[in-house]
């Protein structure tokens, strides 16, 4: 092989290298948003830290069931340096109730019970996630946590509460999110297992 071969070889190579490069930057890149724009007004926010977790969540997902009490652990294990920002992304194309449930923890936001309620959606999901209609059975929940149920009823109905909704799911849309649960870090996308290693190391 000729010199001359040799280094079209290398230059060929090297391009190669620096097109993949830049490819794989520009695919990093895709996955980091400002804080600003994923946590959105940060609705639903819990806790006090400097550390922002924003989660895309839907309340009849089984794997954001799966993914609650861990979070809940994670952000126990570093309480006073992270805090947790809730959005909602009903997926209402394979989730009949998913809409609903939403609109009944927005309604116990309302009253201030957003997280209360959420952890009961959680706890309860197999028994409400397969009734032909919810409503009765999230009226009861609300009811257990001593909101007045005339007004949680109320919201839980209104445009306003769809509308906050729908802002949550309009972000999702436009950050291309497609599955729950979905986790940003200071707005780094990081899958569950990821995220208390990326807390850990953003707390040293």
């Amino acid at each position: 092989m000729s010199t001359k071969t040799v280094i079209t070889f290398v230059l060929v190579m090297l391009g190669v290298l620096i097109g993949v490069g830049g490819l794989l930057w520009q695919f990093g890149q895709a996955d980091t948003k400002a804080i600003a724009d994923i946590a959105g007004e940060m609705r639903h926010k819990k806790g006090e830290g400097e550390i922002v977790v924003t989660e895309f969540s839907d309340f009849q997902c089984p794997a954001c069931q799966a993914a609650h009490e861990p979070l809940k652990q994670i952000m126990g294990k570093y309480e006073g340096k992270v805090s947790l920002v809730y959005r909602q992304f009903p997926l209402t194309s394979i989730h009949k109730n998913a809409q609903l449930a939403a609109q009944a923890a927005e309604a116990a936001g309302i009253q201030g019970k957003f997280w209360e309620y959420g952890d009961v959606l959680f706890a309860k999901q197999q028994e409400w996630a397969g009734l032909a209609d919810p409503r009765e059975t999230f009226m009861s929940y609300a009811q257990t946590l001593e909101l007045e149920v005339d007004k949680f009823g109320v919201d839980m109905d209104s445009q306003a509460t769809k509308d906050a909704i729908a802002n949550d799911v309009v972000a999702a849309t436009r950050y291309r999110i497609n599955g729950t649960p979905t986790f940003y870090v200071n707005g780094i996308k990081l899958e569950l297992a990821q995220l208390e290693v990326k807390v850990a190391e953003l707390t040293k």
